[in-house]
Protein backbone atom coordinates (compact mmCIF):
# COMPACT_ATOMS: atom_id res chain seq x y z
CA UNK A 1 0.00 0.00 0.00
CA UNK A 2 2.72 2.63 1.28
CA UNK A 3 4.44 2.23 -2.38
CA UNK A 4 1.07 3.26 -4.41
CA UNK A 5 0.29 5.96 -1.62
CA UNK A 6 3.89 7.07 -2.64
CA UNK A 7 3.34 6.79 -6.18
CA UNK A 8 0.27 8.85 -6.25
CA UNK A 9 1.88 11.80 -3.71
CA UNK A 10 4.49 11.76 -6.43
CA UNK A 11 2.01 13.03 -8.96
CA UNK A 12 -0.21 15.41 -7.43
CA UNK A 13 1.63 18.37 -8.10
CA UNK A 14 4.43 17.58 -11.17
CA UNK A 15 1.84 17.45 -13.60
CA UNK A 16 0.73 20.90 -13.38
CA UNK A 17 3.97 22.72 -12.48
CA UNK A 18 6.32 21.18 -15.45
CA UNK A 19 4.83 21.97 -18.12
CA UNK A 20 4.97 26.02 -17.48
CA UNK A 21 9.15 25.31 -17.49
CA UNK A 22 8.50 24.00 -21.15
CA UNK A 23 5.92 26.98 -22.51
CA UNK A 24 8.57 28.38 -24.80
CA UNK A 25 8.98 25.26 -26.56
CA UNK A 26 5.38 24.47 -26.51
CA UNK A 27 4.56 27.69 -28.16
CA UNK A 28 6.96 27.38 -30.75
CA UNK A 29 5.43 24.28 -31.40
CA UNK A 30 1.83 25.26 -31.77
CA UNK A 31 2.92 28.40 -33.36
CA UNK A 32 1.57 30.92 -31.01
CA UNK A 33 3.11 33.55 -28.67
CA UNK A 34 3.99 32.72 -25.77
CA UNK A 35 1.81 34.54 -23.53
CA UNK A 36 -1.15 32.96 -24.67
CA UNK A 37 -0.54 30.01 -23.26
CA UNK A 38 -1.04 31.70 -20.22
CA UNK A 39 -3.98 29.73 -19.75
CA UNK A 40 -2.58 26.10 -19.29
CA UNK A 41 -0.92 27.27 -16.09
CA UNK A 42 -4.74 29.04 -14.90
CA UNK A 43 -6.59 25.87 -15.89
CA UNK A 44 -5.80 23.19 -13.09
CA UNK A 45 -6.57 26.01 -10.58
CA UNK A 46 -9.93 26.65 -12.13
CA UNK A 47 -10.31 23.01 -12.10
CA UNK A 48 -9.20 23.07 -8.42
CA UNK A 49 -12.22 25.71 -7.63
CA UNK A 50 -15.14 24.00 -9.45
CA UNK A 51 -14.38 20.12 -8.05
CA UNK A 52 -13.20 20.05 -4.88
CA UNK A 53 -16.36 20.47 -2.91
CA UNK A 54 -18.26 17.87 -5.05
CA UNK A 55 -15.53 15.34 -4.77
CA UNK A 56 -16.79 13.62 -1.40
CA UNK A 57 -19.92 13.32 -3.76
CA UNK A 58 -17.87 10.91 -6.36
CA UNK A 59 -16.47 9.26 -2.76
CA UNK A 60 -19.72 8.83 -1.20
CA UNK A 61 -21.07 7.78 -4.60
CA UNK A 62 -18.28 5.09 -5.92
CA UNK A 63 -16.39 4.23 -2.36
CA UNK A 64 -12.40 4.77 -2.09
CA UNK A 65 -11.55 1.87 -4.44
CA UNK A 66 -13.42 3.46 -7.65
CA UNK A 67 -13.12 7.08 -7.19
CA UNK A 68 -9.47 6.55 -6.56
CA UNK A 69 -9.43 4.89 -9.88
CA UNK A 70 -11.70 7.99 -12.04
CA UNK A 71 -9.12 10.28 -10.62
CA UNK A 72 -6.54 8.52 -11.44
CA UNK A 73 -7.86 7.59 -14.22
CA UNK A 74 -8.83 11.14 -15.61
CA UNK A 75 -4.95 12.54 -14.99
CA UNK A 76 -3.59 9.95 -16.63
CA UNK A 77 -6.11 10.50 -19.80
CA UNK A 78 -5.01 14.19 -19.43
CA UNK A 79 -1.50 13.03 -19.40
CA UNK A 80 -1.64 11.40 -22.72
CA UNK A 81 -3.91 13.97 -24.11
CA UNK A 82 -1.23 16.23 -24.10
CA UNK A 83 1.01 14.18 -26.01
CA UNK A 84 -1.09 15.25 -29.21
CA UNK A 85 0.70 19.23 -29.71
CA UNK A 86 -2.47 20.90 -30.19
CA UNK A 87 -4.20 23.62 -28.58
CA UNK A 88 -7.42 21.56 -28.15
CA UNK A 89 -5.53 18.92 -27.15
CA UNK A 90 -3.53 20.81 -24.36
CA UNK A 91 -6.66 22.59 -23.16
CA UNK A 92 -8.62 19.32 -22.60
CA UNK A 93 -5.54 17.36 -21.17
CA UNK A 94 -4.94 19.95 -18.85
CA UNK A 95 -8.33 20.57 -17.54
CA UNK A 96 -8.93 16.30 -17.22
CA UNK A 97 -5.26 16.40 -15.22
CA UNK A 98 -7.07 19.56 -12.96
CA UNK A 99 -10.06 17.80 -12.30
CA UNK A 100 -8.00 14.05 -11.42
CA UNK A 101 -5.34 16.51 -9.54
CA UNK A 102 -8.95 18.45 -7.88
CA UNK A 103 -10.38 14.96 -6.93
CA UNK A 104 -6.73 13.28 -5.22
CA UNK A 105 -6.08 16.29 -3.22
CA UNK A 106 -9.79 15.53 -1.28
CA UNK A 107 -9.31 11.85 -1.54
CA UNK A 108 -5.60 11.39 0.02
CA UNK A 109 -6.66 12.83 3.50
CA UNK A 110 -10.27 11.08 3.88
CA UNK A 111 -8.02 7.45 2.59
CA UNK A 112 -5.35 8.12 5.27
CA UNK A 113 -8.18 8.43 7.93
CA UNK A 114 -10.20 5.62 6.75
CA UNK A 115 -7.21 3.07 6.01
CA UNK A 116 -4.59 3.79 8.48
CA UNK A 117 -6.91 6.22 11.41
CA UNK A 118 -4.03 5.38 13.99
CA UNK A 119 -1.18 6.05 11.95
CA UNK A 120 -2.77 9.55 10.52
CA UNK A 121 0.11 11.70 10.60
CA UNK A 122 2.88 8.91 9.48
CA UNK A 123 0.69 8.49 6.37
CA UNK A 124 0.05 12.09 5.89
CA UNK A 125 4.19 12.44 5.80
CA UNK A 126 4.60 10.28 3.32
CA UNK A 127 2.04 11.63 0.77
CA UNK A 128 3.05 15.34 1.61
CA UNK A 129 6.78 14.63 1.55
CA UNK A 130 6.20 12.30 -2.33
CA UNK A 131 4.10 15.74 -3.37
CA UNK A 132 6.33 18.02 -2.38
CA UNK A 133 9.69 15.67 -3.58
CA UNK A 134 8.28 14.68 -7.17
CA UNK A 135 7.35 18.67 -7.66
CA UNK A 136 11.09 19.82 -6.90
CA UNK A 137 12.53 16.83 -8.90
CA UNK A 138 10.53 17.57 -11.79
CA UNK A 139 11.46 21.05 -11.26
CA UNK A 140 15.22 20.07 -11.20
CA UNK A 141 15.41 17.79 -14.48
CA UNK A 142 13.20 19.57 -16.68
CA UNK A 143 15.86 21.62 -18.36
CA UNK A 144 18.79 19.11 -18.31
CA UNK A 145 16.13 16.38 -20.06
CA UNK A 146 14.77 19.03 -22.18
CA UNK A 147 18.61 19.91 -23.38
CA UNK A 148 19.41 16.30 -23.89
CA UNK A 149 16.47 14.23 -25.08
CA UNK A 150 13.73 16.68 -26.15
CA UNK A 151 11.49 18.78 -24.46
CA UNK A 152 8.75 16.11 -25.01
CA UNK A 153 10.40 13.03 -23.70
CA UNK A 154 9.08 15.58 -20.40
CA UNK A 155 5.91 15.04 -21.25
CA UNK A 156 6.35 11.12 -22.07
CA UNK A 157 7.88 11.16 -18.33
CA UNK A 158 4.88 12.46 -17.18
CA UNK A 159 2.78 9.65 -18.78
CA UNK A 160 4.91 7.20 -17.45
CA UNK A 161 4.90 8.29 -13.69
CA UNK A 162 0.68 8.94 -13.54
CA UNK A 163 0.37 5.28 -15.62
CA UNK A 164 2.23 3.20 -12.72
CA UNK A 165 0.68 5.10 -9.96
CA UNK A 166 -2.72 3.82 -12.07
CA UNK A 167 -1.84 0.89 -12.54
CA UNK A 168 -0.84 0.16 -8.56
CA UNK A 169 -3.70 1.37 -7.68
CA UNK A 170 -5.37 -1.07 -9.72
CA UNK A 171 -3.41 -3.61 -8.22
CA UNK A 172 -4.30 -2.58 -4.71
CA UNK A 173 -8.09 -2.48 -5.47
CA UNK A 174 -7.43 -6.36 -6.13
CA UNK A 175 -7.17 -7.32 -1.86
CA UNK A 176 -8.09 -3.57 -0.15
CA UNK A 177 -11.20 -3.60 1.50
CA UNK A 178 -13.76 -0.64 0.61
CA UNK A 179 -13.79 1.83 3.55
CA UNK A 180 -17.16 3.72 1.78
CA UNK A 181 -19.84 1.51 0.91
CA UNK A 182 -22.95 3.11 -0.99
CA UNK A 183 -25.43 4.62 1.78
CA UNK A 184 -28.64 3.49 1.85
CA UNK A 185 -30.79 6.56 1.54
CA UNK A 186 -32.37 6.76 5.49
CA UNK A 187 -28.40 6.12 6.11
CA UNK A 188 -27.37 8.92 3.43
CA UNK A 189 -29.96 11.77 4.56
CA UNK A 190 -28.96 11.13 8.62
CA UNK A 191 -25.60 11.53 7.48
CA UNK A 192 -25.77 14.01 5.38
CA UNK A 193 -27.95 16.01 7.70
CA UNK A 194 -24.95 16.78 10.02
CA UNK A 195 -22.56 17.64 7.31
CA UNK A 196 -23.57 20.91 6.35
CA UNK A 197 -20.14 22.20 6.53
CA UNK A 198 -20.90 25.17 4.53
CA UNK A 199 -23.14 26.11 7.49
CA UNK A 200 -20.86 24.64 10.34
CA UNK A 201 -19.08 27.56 12.30
CA UNK A 202 -16.38 24.96 12.97
CA UNK A 203 -15.48 24.22 9.32
CA UNK A 204 -14.44 28.17 8.50
CA UNK A 205 -11.16 28.31 10.28
CA UNK A 206 -9.96 25.30 7.69
CA UNK A 207 -10.89 27.07 4.73
CA UNK A 208 -9.39 30.40 5.86
CA UNK A 209 -6.58 28.83 6.82
CA UNK A 210 -6.11 26.58 3.54
CA UNK A 211 -6.88 29.75 1.33
CA UNK A 212 -4.71 32.04 3.02
CA UNK A 213 -1.77 30.26 2.60
CA UNK A 214 -2.61 29.28 -0.88
CA UNK A 215 -3.11 32.74 -1.94
CA UNK A 216 0.15 33.42 -0.41
CA UNK A 217 2.36 30.23 -2.25
CA UNK A 218 0.90 31.21 -5.66
CA UNK A 219 1.30 34.44 -5.63
CA UNK A 220 4.55 33.81 -4.78
CA UNK A 221 5.72 31.27 -7.01
CA UNK A 222 4.10 33.66 -10.04
CA UNK A 223 6.19 36.87 -8.99
CA UNK A 224 8.96 36.76 -6.56
CA UNK A 225 11.24 35.80 -9.77
CA UNK A 226 9.54 39.14 -11.56
CA UNK A 227 10.31 40.94 -8.13
CA UNK A 228 14.07 39.89 -7.66
CA UNK A 229 14.77 40.56 -11.25
CA UNK A 230 13.48 44.16 -11.09
CA UNK A 231 15.93 44.67 -8.50
CA UNK A 232 18.83 43.12 -10.58
CA UNK A 233 18.72 39.61 -9.06
CA UNK A 234 20.92 37.56 -11.82
CA UNK A 235 18.63 34.39 -13.36
CA UNK A 236 20.81 31.40 -11.61
CA UNK A 237 20.47 33.04 -8.44
CA UNK A 238 16.51 33.61 -9.02
CA UNK A 239 16.39 29.82 -9.79
CA UNK A 240 18.06 28.83 -6.55
CA UNK A 241 16.50 30.83 -4.23
CA UNK A 242 12.90 29.86 -5.95
CA UNK A 243 13.78 25.75 -5.70
CA UNK A 244 14.82 26.87 -1.70
CA UNK A 245 11.14 28.05 -1.45
CA UNK A 246 9.83 24.60 -2.45
CA UNK A 247 12.66 22.66 -0.97
CA UNK A 248 12.13 24.14 2.40
CA UNK A 249 8.94 22.16 2.50
CA UNK A 250 10.43 18.65 2.45
CA UNK A 251 11.95 18.20 5.71
CA UNK A 252 8.39 20.15 7.19
CA UNK A 253 6.17 17.30 5.62
CA UNK A 254 8.56 14.61 6.98
CA UNK A 255 8.50 15.85 10.71
CA UNK A 256 5.25 17.98 10.83
CA UNK A 257 2.06 15.41 10.59
CA UNK A 258 3.61 12.99 13.04
CA UNK A 259 4.26 15.88 15.27
CA UNK A 260 0.85 17.52 15.13
CA UNK A 261 -0.46 14.04 16.30
CA UNK A 262 1.12 13.92 19.67
CA UNK A 263 1.44 17.32 20.51
CA UNK A 264 -1.07 18.62 22.80
CA UNK A 265 -3.36 22.12 21.86
CA UNK A 266 0.14 24.27 23.50
CA UNK A 267 2.43 22.71 21.51
CA UNK A 268 0.05 23.45 18.53
CA UNK A 269 0.19 26.87 18.92
CA UNK A 270 3.83 27.09 19.97
CA UNK A 271 4.40 25.39 16.62
CA UNK A 272 1.25 28.14 14.77
CA UNK A 273 3.25 30.99 16.40
CA UNK A 274 6.72 29.71 15.02
CA UNK A 275 5.39 29.96 11.68
CA UNK A 276 3.54 33.15 12.05
CA UNK A 277 6.70 34.75 13.30
CA UNK A 278 8.39 33.79 10.12
CA UNK A 279 5.57 35.07 8.21
CA UNK A 280 5.76 38.19 9.44
CA UNK A 281 9.00 38.83 9.24
CA UNK A 282 9.14 37.81 5.74
CA UNK A 283 6.32 40.24 5.19
CA UNK A 284 7.85 42.97 6.82
CA UNK A 285 11.31 42.63 5.32
CA UNK A 286 9.43 43.27 1.76
CA UNK A 287 8.77 46.91 3.04
CA UNK A 288 12.73 47.40 2.94
CA UNK A 289 13.50 45.55 -0.39
CA UNK A 290 15.53 47.21 -2.04
CA UNK A 291 18.77 45.44 -2.22
CA UNK A 292 19.84 42.77 -4.73
CA UNK A 293 21.58 41.35 -2.25
CA UNK A 294 20.99 37.27 -2.37
CA UNK A 295 21.46 36.71 1.40
CA UNK A 296 18.20 39.04 1.55
CA UNK A 297 16.26 37.05 -0.82
CA UNK A 298 17.37 34.06 -0.07
CA UNK A 299 16.27 35.03 3.87
CA UNK A 300 12.99 36.29 2.33
CA UNK A 301 12.10 33.30 0.26
CA UNK A 302 12.67 30.61 2.94
CA UNK A 303 11.13 32.70 6.00
CA UNK A 304 8.13 32.88 3.57
CA UNK A 305 8.16 29.06 2.26
CA UNK A 306 8.24 27.80 6.28
CA UNK A 307 5.32 29.88 7.30
CA UNK A 308 3.32 28.49 4.22
CA UNK A 309 4.67 25.21 4.17
CA UNK A 310 3.34 24.93 7.57
CA UNK A 311 0.06 26.51 7.24
CA UNK A 312 -0.55 24.19 4.56
CA UNK A 313 1.03 20.35 6.42
CA UNK A 314 -1.03 21.86 9.60
CA UNK A 315 -4.26 21.68 7.25
CA UNK A 316 -4.11 19.10 5.70
CA UNK A 317 -3.41 16.86 8.70
CA UNK A 318 -5.87 18.35 10.59
CA UNK A 319 -8.81 17.44 8.17
CA UNK A 320 -8.21 13.56 9.25
CA UNK A 321 -7.65 14.70 12.99
CA UNK A 322 -11.19 16.80 13.28
CA UNK A 323 -13.34 14.78 11.95
CA UNK A 324 -14.96 11.63 13.13
CA UNK A 325 -15.01 9.32 9.59
CA UNK A 326 -13.47 9.23 5.97
CA UNK A 327 -16.68 11.16 4.70
CA UNK A 328 -16.51 13.78 6.71
CA UNK A 329 -12.77 13.98 6.01
CA UNK A 330 -13.72 14.43 2.34
CA UNK A 331 -16.85 16.79 2.98
CA UNK A 332 -14.66 19.20 5.26
CA UNK A 333 -11.42 19.05 2.86
CA UNK A 334 -13.25 19.71 -0.35
CA UNK A 335 -15.03 22.82 1.25
CA UNK A 336 -11.71 24.02 2.22
CA UNK A 337 -9.98 23.84 -0.53
CA UNK A 338 -13.00 24.65 -2.80
CA UNK A 339 -13.16 28.36 -0.85
CA UNK A 340 -9.41 27.95 -0.39
CA UNK A 341 -8.62 28.10 -4.32
CA UNK A 342 -11.49 30.78 -4.94
CA UNK A 343 -9.32 32.91 -2.11
CA UNK A 344 -5.85 32.18 -4.38
CA UNK A 345 -7.19 32.37 -7.93
CA UNK A 346 -7.30 36.14 -7.38
CA UNK A 347 -3.85 36.27 -5.63
CA UNK A 348 -1.46 36.10 -8.61
CA UNK A 349 -3.98 38.37 -10.74
CA UNK A 350 -4.13 41.06 -8.75
CA UNK A 351 -0.87 41.22 -7.49
CA UNK A 352 0.20 41.61 -10.67
CA UNK A 353 -2.06 44.55 -11.18
CA UNK A 354 -0.56 45.77 -7.82
CA UNK A 355 3.07 44.94 -9.73
CA UNK A 356 2.50 47.04 -12.91
CA UNK A 357 1.71 50.02 -10.66
CA UNK A 358 4.38 50.19 -8.72
CA UNK A 359 6.63 47.09 -8.24
CA UNK A 360 7.86 47.46 -4.42
CA UNK A 361 4.58 49.23 -3.79
CA UNK A 362 3.38 48.99 0.00
CA UNK A 363 -0.36 47.61 -0.66
CA UNK A 364 0.73 43.97 -1.93
CA UNK A 365 3.32 44.01 1.14
CA UNK A 366 0.39 44.77 3.60
CA UNK A 367 -2.13 42.69 1.90
CA UNK A 368 0.88 39.62 1.94
CA UNK A 369 1.23 40.63 6.24
CA UNK A 370 -2.83 40.40 6.69
CA UNK A 371 -2.77 37.00 4.96
CA UNK A 372 -0.46 35.70 7.57
CA UNK A 373 -2.59 37.01 10.35
CA UNK A 374 -5.50 35.25 9.18
CA UNK A 375 -3.84 31.80 8.72
CA UNK A 376 -2.12 32.72 12.45
CA UNK A 377 -5.98 33.34 13.67
CA UNK A 378 -7.84 30.66 12.30
CA UNK A 379 -5.16 27.72 13.10
CA UNK A 380 -5.27 28.96 16.42
CA UNK A 381 -9.31 28.48 15.86
CA UNK A 382 -8.75 25.19 14.69
CA UNK A 383 -6.56 23.71 17.41
CA UNK A 384 -9.38 25.15 19.93
CA UNK A 385 -12.01 22.92 18.02
CA UNK A 386 -12.29 18.65 19.39
CA UNK A 387 -14.51 18.14 16.87
CA UNK A 388 -15.91 19.10 13.15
Amino acid sequence: MLPVILSIGFIMRAPITTLPLMLKELATNLHVAQSQLGILTTLPLVMFLLFSNFASVVLNRFGFKKAMMLALGMLTAGSFLRLIITMPTMLVGTCLIGIGIAHLNVFMPSLVAAYFPTRIGLYTTFYSFAMIFGNAIFNLITAPVARAFGWKSMMWLLVLTTVLALIGWLLVMTWLPEKIQHRQKNQTDHAKSNLHVWNNKHAWPFLLTFGAQATMNYTFSAWMPALMAFHHVSADIIGVITASFALIGLPIAIFLPQLLVVLNKKGKNILIGSASISGVIAAAMLFVQNTSAVAFWMTESLLGGFAISVFFIFTMTMFAVKTDDPYATAKLSGMAQAGGYLMSAFGPSLYGLAFAANPTGNLQNSVYLALVLVAFISSLMIVRIEKV
